[in-house]
C-alpha cells in the first residue's frame, strides 16, 4: 500500500495524473484546516509564479508536461507521518461531505485495510479546475493535496498516452529519503 500512497502523492504533486494560497478559484479548497494541530513533515504551497518556473524548467525535456504545468495556478501539499492522525478523521469526513455539496466529483475512492484514499475533481466544460487528495494510512500517515488552475484534460490524456509523463524527472523512492530532481539538459 505504501507504493500506492507514494504514487498517488507524486501524481498529484506533479499534476500529470489528471489535473497555494486559498482564495476565489473554483478549484481551491482549504486543506490546511483539516490538519488540526498536527505539524506536517512536508508543507508545500506554490502559486502561479512557482508553477510557471517548473513549467519552464520542463520546456525542453518534456514540452507536453510543461504545457500542462502552465495551467496550474497553485499547489498545496501537506504530508504528516509518524503521528496520531485518528483525531482528524471527523474533519476529513466533513470535508468529503462539503466537496460533494459543492459539486466536486469523487474521481476515486479506495478503502483497503487501514488505508483510505479519496480523490475529488471539479471540472468546467473544458478544464479540470481543481483536485483534492485526502489520503489516510494506518492512523499515522495523512496526505492532503489541492491543485487548482486550468488543466487541459485532452493534453493530459495525450501526455499519459505517450508514455512520456515523467520524461525529464529523476524520481527515487528507494530509500528513507525520497527525491525528485529535474534534468538540466
Amino acid at each position: 500500500m505504501n507504493k500506492i500512497i507514494r504514487t498517488l502523492t507524486l501524481c498529484t504533486l506533479l499534476g500529470s495524473g489528471v489535473a497555494m494560497a486559498q482564495g476565489s478559484s473554483a478549484g481551491q479548497f482549504d486543506i490546511a484546516a483539516l490538519s488540526g494541530d498536527l505539524s506536517p513533515k512536508v508543507n508545500i504551497n506554490f502559486g502561479t509564479a512557482m508553477m510557471s518556473g517548473f513549467a519552464e524548467s520542463m520546456s525542453e525535456s518534456n514540452p507536453d508536461l510543461s504545457d500542462i504545468l502552465r495551467g496550474v495556478s497553485g499547489l498545496r501539499l501537506m504530508v504528516f507521518e509518524d503521528v496520531d492522525t485518528s483525531g482528524v478523521e471527523p474533519g476529513i469526513q466533513d470535508a468529503i461531505a462539503q466537496l460533494n455539496r459543492d459539486g466536486w466529483s469523487q474521481a476515486m475512492k479506495i478503502e483497503s485495510d487501514d488505508t483510505f484514499i479519496d480523490l475529488f475533481m471539479i471540472e468546467s466544460a473544458e478544464f479540470v479546475e481543481g483536485m483534492v487528495l485526502l489520503l489516510r494510512d494506518d492512523d499515522d500517515t495523512l496526505v492532503l493535496a489541492n491543485m487548482h488552475g486550468e488543466l487541459n484534460a485532452a493534453a493530459v490524456g495525450r501526455l499519459l498516452a505517450s508514455g512520456k509523463a515523467f520524461d525529464g524527472w529523476n524520481i527515487d523512492f528507494s530509500g528513507q529519503d525520497a527525491s525528485i530532481t529535474i534534468d538540466d539538459d
